[in-house]
């Protein structure tokens, strides 16, 4: 069992190199995101729907002017053209940008290039333009999308090809609210022999209404349900809710065993980036205080 020092100190270990999400949505506010987000840290630009890939590249280039890292989500599934592609990829290499994610997504274009993510690293356009960081995507929970034992194979297809890559590849993963189904998804790739680095996919501070209808949204609506239970949040939508029950776990869990994959945290900033790079740098600093069971903490106001 490990000291609240000990704790302590592997939860800002956690977070120490926290990632996060925004979206080409958030250009109006990106201004104040030096204000949180200091120089170096990784902002992932995800792809929202009745925007285009321009509109991903376009709002990285202005991450990377700020000196920020901006990891943009490659979505197989909405790429029109391999060409299309390859012009995006080359724009971000011309700004100096080599990390992304490649994740097949959930919704196709018509007479699309791409089915899955695997068939995107097997194109060698990352590789092509140089591209030296990409993330995969993990589904602790499962994948509504495509079944549970698919999204498993599709893992470790992609594992076996990136093993001879000349970029470094880790996997991110889908947020959750149940920190036993990373944990036990940390053991259960071991098993398959995969070793890859994990960033843990986690909601920033949010109201539970804002966290259900996300959940919903991105298909993870039985952990959703789990944190309503666990919270008694029925009875208040609008209380906000932070992550600190999951880092406390996860921290707890990488003391315990020490060889988890279990890296980091990213998160889903849902529209607050700067609220939730706020957060996070408290707990980075330290400035938080244990609750009485060492089981979640409480943010230094």
């Amino acid at each position: 069992m490990p000291s609240k020092s000990e704790l302590v100190t592997a939860i800002r270990e956690f977070l120490g190199g926290y990632s996060i999400e925004a979206t080409p949505h958030d250009a109006p506010k990106i201004r104040e995101f030096p204000d949180e987000l200091s120089a170096g840290t990784r902002v992932y630009v995800a792809h929202p729907p009745g925007m285009s890939i321009d509109d991903v590249v376009d709002f990285c280039e202005k991450l990377r002017n700020i000196g920020l890292v901006p990891v943009p989500h490659i979505i197989a599934r909405k790429v029109e053209t391999k060409d299309q592609l390859a012009r995006a990829l080359a724009r971000l290499q011309k700004a100096d940008i080599d990390h992304a994610l490649c994740i097949a997504g959930d919704i196709s274009v018509e007479n699309g290039e791409y089915d899955s993510s695997l068939e995107v690293l097997q194109s060698g356009l990352l590789q092509e333009h140089g591209f030296k960081h990409v993330g995969i995507a993990g589904h602790p929970e499962g994948s509504k999308a495509i079944g549970d034992e698919r999204a498993r194979q599709f893992l470790l297809d992609k594992v076996a090809f990136v093993a001879d890559a000349p970029f470094k590849t880790y996997i991110v993963t889908q947020f959750g609210f149940d920190p036993s189904a990373f944990t036990n998804w940390d053991a259960e790739t071991s098993k398959l022999s995969i070793e890859l680095p994990i960033h843990v996919g986690m909601a920033g501070p949010a109201s539970i209404r804002q966290l259900v209808r996300f959940a919903a949204m991105c298909g993870v609506g039985a952990s959703a349900r789990m944190l309503m239970t666990r919270t008694g949040a029925t009875a208040n939508l609008l209380r906000k809710q932070s992550p600190d029950d999951l880092i406390t776990a996860f921290a707890r869990y990488n003391l315990e065993n020490p060889s988890s994959k279990l890296v980091g945290g990213h998160f889903f900033a849902f529209g607050g980036v700067v609220k939730a790079a706020a957060w996070a740098n408290k707990v980075v600093a330290g400035q938080f205080e244990l609750n009485a069971d060492s089981t979640g903490f409480t943010v230094q106001t």
